[in-house]
């Protein structure tokens, strides 16, 4: 089941002890801890939503740090100079070890130990390391300070939705409202509004287009499906984890095949996450000002719109408790691997792992790409085969992601040197 539906303490202890299992730390302070939060926000039973924004809140402390002691590009925020010499790798460290104790403080005799053993490790001086610890918590401070009334707690009227055709209203998920409709509220990395981006309208009910889309999901997303091939099938599971799973696991695989260096390392995860974080709080605004319904709801419904059970059609994985219209998945991806091509380029051989698991469960095996756009739309398609989204869905929001991960490169930290 996936992130957005359960917190039950065994479960996110599994996700957490499987996350280090199949996505191995890599030799790079930035990558190392960019997969210490994800574990971190794992434990603490985050949705996808605030996962992104920690997942930002981190990477940016992390750039800012390690830009004030060896400069990659403008800063984000903190623009003090250190005293040197100062090591950066400590600084990175500090940083995040900082943003996420904040975070989460039941963590902190955990987050503490592992900072410990990090700075033991480290081959700087004793001053290399003061300095570079000071320049961390200063980061991580001036962040945690600005993000601190960026809405993260509005908490507004519970989303029932409403029961004409085309409007989303709760489906079997046993939830009875929509989950986060304020994020749009919450305040863009980058962005200038979470509207900027706003996709277009969803095809019209009985328009060729949404009657194909309708009938696409039909065949491929029921869970009964004799047009769904196994490999489909693999692949609707395999990609069910949240999306800035893979995104990020595959952000450190591209740093360590390149051999990034750290400072650029940090500037590239900080564009990678904001770009997410953004295109998430784009993705809600667009969700809540059109809800529309979901494919369970529109192919379970009468010609008036109405539902009175759910049991003529059912999709292959279960139906996250937000409207349909657009993918917040593809959004996701497609805002990160965008970044990610800007600096690697598209052509590029690497594996994604998963935390969803198979009949024994296993993990299911990780999958092997040739290029991030291919990736991409496997991610987009996974949410037909899994009966979850329209074709719409995905390619509006994969529209989106680019258009903010654009848009994040233009505006964003970006290279001086």
């Amino acid at each position: 089941m996936p992130r957005f539906f359960s917190s039950g303490a065994a479960r996110l202890a599994a996700l957490a002890a499987l996350l280090l299992a199949t996505r191995p730390v890599q030799a790079d302070t930035v990558t190392d801890w960019n997969q210490i939060a994800l574990e971190a926000a794992a434990k603490a039973g985050l949705d996808g939503n605030r996962s992104s924004r920690i997942m930002a809140i981190v990477s940016v402390a992390v750039y800012d740090a390690v830009n004030a002691i060896t400069p990659v590009g403008k800063p984000y925020h903190f623009k003090t100079r250190p005293a040197s010499p100062a090591s950066a790798d400590a600084a990175a460290a500090q940083a995040a070890h900082d943003v996420l104790v904040s975070s989460f403080p039941g963590q902190k005799a955990d987050l503490d130990g592992r900072l410990e053993a990090y700075l033991r490790d480290l081959p700087s001086g004793a001053a290399d390391k003061a300095n570079g610890i000071a320049v961390g918590a200063a980061a991580a401070a001036d962040l945690i300070a600005l993000r601190a009334k960026d809405g993260i707690d509005a908490v507004p009227p519970a989303y029932t939705g409403k029961t004409g055709s085309g409007e989303w209203r709760p489906t079997p998920s046993g939830l009875k409202t929509g989950l986060t409709p304020a994020w749009s509220r919450v305040t863009p990395f980058v962005l200038k509004a979470a509207d900027q981006f706003r996709a277009p309208p969803p095809p019209a009910l009985g328009s060729p287009d949404y009657v194909k889309a309708l009938n696409e999901v039909k065949d491929l997303g029921a869970a009964s499906s004799t047009k769904r091939s196994e490999e489909q099938t693999t692949i609707a599971q395999f990609w069910k984890e949240d999306a800035e799973l893979p995104a990020n696991e595959m952000a450190r695989g591209l740093a360590l095949s390149h051999k990034t260096p750290l400072a650029k390392n940090a500037l590239i995860f900080a564009l990678v996450n904001m770009a997410m974080a953004d295109a998430r709080i784009a993705t809600w605004d667009t969700k809540y000002h059109y809800a529309f319904w979901r494919p369970v709801t529109a192919l379970n419904a009468g010609p008036d719109g109405s539902v009175t059970a759910y049991k003529d059609w059912t999709p292959l994985l279960e139906t996250p408790a937000h409207p349909s219209y657009c993918s917040g998945h593809s959004a996701t991806i497609s805002a990160g691997l965008a970044v990610l091509t800007h600096f690697y380029g598209d052509g590029n051989t690497f594996s994604v792992h998963t935390t969803t698991k198979d009949k024994e469960g296993q993990p299911l095996k990780a999958r092997t790409f040739k290029q991030l756009s291919q990736a991409e739309a496997e991610n987009g398609m996974s949410r037909i085969y899994g009966g979850i989204h329209y074709p719409f869905d995905r390619l509006a929001c994969e529209k989106l992601g680019h258009q903010v991960a654009a848009y994040v490169l233009k505006t964003g930290p970006h290279e001086t040197r």
